[in-house]
């Protein structure tokens, strides 16, 4: 025999079936996309009733046999009876406002106050909405400006969030989730392993790092890093991961370190010396591109073990490009030619056979002389990361597209707006929340615990 419904089930039910026919009543014959805008007006019109029935119903603590109850108090242990007058809260919820009232407890010796209730729906407390839309501003705010991301909130589910409201959610959300990060960089710096449930790249390990310009309010442009973390299988990059901050180079490294370890750069992978006594561990391999900046080297050396070092094929045909101008003329037939055929000998035979080629060169002006010698000097430096053909060989890439790309669609697209002007915290917020976003394909193992840990901080309104 099928279960009777509760009341307050039934009364919302019928609440929405009645309004439905209504709408049939004084539609006949309307297009489809009419109804369509209809029906899903009156559904959401009776959400709020719904969800407070099921809230009713389904939390013990919101039973008025509870008004009889003594509970613990959370800080001092002591059993307290509830206040004998209940008290009403609204929270606005993604099924729209959830109207409820629940018993309040106050421990007189300590002066705690606290409401079961709340606790047990995971409502923060002065909390005006919920964890859930809480999240869905994060994601909304993080990707347009917050004026056009209320807008399409309310076109997409009826729900009416001013923009600046939703700015601070969505900043609140994004600090949340810095804090959560820098925990783990905390930690990884202390224990040397991985702070998160290891989620390991396939393939070989490659991290790339790159930095972009940014406008702050009142102290003008800074560079924002870009970190990427990804997989490479045949030359392809797998699952990429990220992360961004206006920070120097020496903090930007224990950052990209502490994703580079969530995605396995910490793994032991095989242990050299005696087979007695202490041995040695052998690290991951790590494939570290970028556009030859010294920084990105020395982040490398400091954080990672066994390494190749590559430096972008782009931007050293940038250097290659610079010495032929100099050496035959900007634009010149003769600068083309000795160009390419460069960059033909440098793909396919690497920096060593470059730098062969560059003997015997006669700079026509002092200026193409200065030219050469500094030039010269950066292929000499990057020698080693220069070994395309090695490279190509291993299956790893050569250019540093990604990250440059992650820098526009994570960065520039948001941070970069017409008249756009940034606090420092505003803007980590934003950044950290946005790579957070864009590296959920990864994430099977920790989004929703962050997103957990984040939102009780980001829902609280004082």
């Amino acid at each position: 025999m099928p279960e009777t419904l509760p009341a307050p089930i039934v009364a919302g039910l019928e609440q929405l079936g009645q309004a439905l026919l209504e709408w049939v009543r004084e539609h006949r014959d309307a297009t489809l996309a009419t109804h369509e805008q209809g029906v899903l007006e009156t559904v959401r019109a009776v959400l709020p009733v719904l969800l407070g029935a099921v809230v009713e119903q389904s939390t013990t603590m919101l039973a008025p046999a509870q008004q009889r109850q003594r509970e613990r108090c959370p800080r001092c242990g002591t059993r307290r009876e509830a206040r004998t007058q209940w008290r009403r809260r609204t929270v606005q919820t993604v099924c729209g406002p959830l109207r409820y009232e629940r018993p309040r407890y106050r421990c007189r010796p300590c002066h705690q106050e606290w409401s079961p209730a709340d606790q047990t729906l995971g409502v923060a407390p002065r909390a005006r909405i919920s964890a859930r839309l809480a999240e869905w501003l994060a994601e909304l705010g993080a990707d347009p400006a917050f004026g056009p991301a209320a807008g399409r909130l309310e076109r997409l589910t009826g729900l009416r969030i001013s923009a600046e409201t939703l700015r601070q959610y969505c900043e609140r959300q994004g600090a949340a989730l810095e804090a959560v990060q820098q925990a783990a960089i905390a930690q990884v710096q202390a224990t040397g392993e991985a702070a998160e449930a290891v989620d390991a790249a396939p393939g070989t390990l490659l991290v790339e790092a790159d930095g972009v310009m940014v406008r702050y309010r009142r102290t003008g442009w800074h560079e924002v890093k870009v970190g990427l973390v990804a997989g490479c299988v045949d030359g392809r990059l797998q699952a990429p991961s990220y992360v961004a901050a206006r920070e120097e180079a020496a903090a930007c490294g224990p950052r990209l370190l502490t994703e580079a370890a969530r995605r396995g750069a910490l793994e032991v992978v095989r242990w050299e010396g005696p087979r007695t006594g202490a041995g040695l561990a052998v690290l991951r391999r790590v494939g570290v591109l970028g556009d030859g900046a010294v920084w990105i080297w020395h982040l490398a050396a400091e954080h990672f073990g066994e390494r190749v070092e590559i430096v972008d094929f782009y931007h050293a045909s940038e250097h290659l490009w610079t010495l032929a101008h100099a050496l035959y003329g900007h634009g010149t037939a003769s600068a083309t030619a000795w160009a390419t055929a460069r960059l033909h000998l440098l793909r396919h035979q690497g920096g060593a056979a470059f730098l062969q080629s560059l003997r015997g060169l006669s700079p026509p002006t002092a200026e193409a002389k200065e030219v050469l010698r500094r030039e010269r000097g950066y292929f000499r430096t990057n020698e080693t990361r220069l070994a395309y053909p090695r490279f190509v060989a291993q299956g790893l890439p050569l250019g540093s597209g990604a990250v440059e790309s992650a820098a526009k669609h994570l960065v520039q697209l948001r941070l970069k707006r017409p008249g756009a002007r940034w606090s420092p915290a505003g803007a980590q917020a934003v950044l950290t929340l946005r790579a957070h976003l864009a590296s959920r394909p990864t994430q099977s193992t920790r989004s929703g615990e962050r997103w957990r840990q984040a939102p009780a901080t980001a829902a609280a309104v004082a």
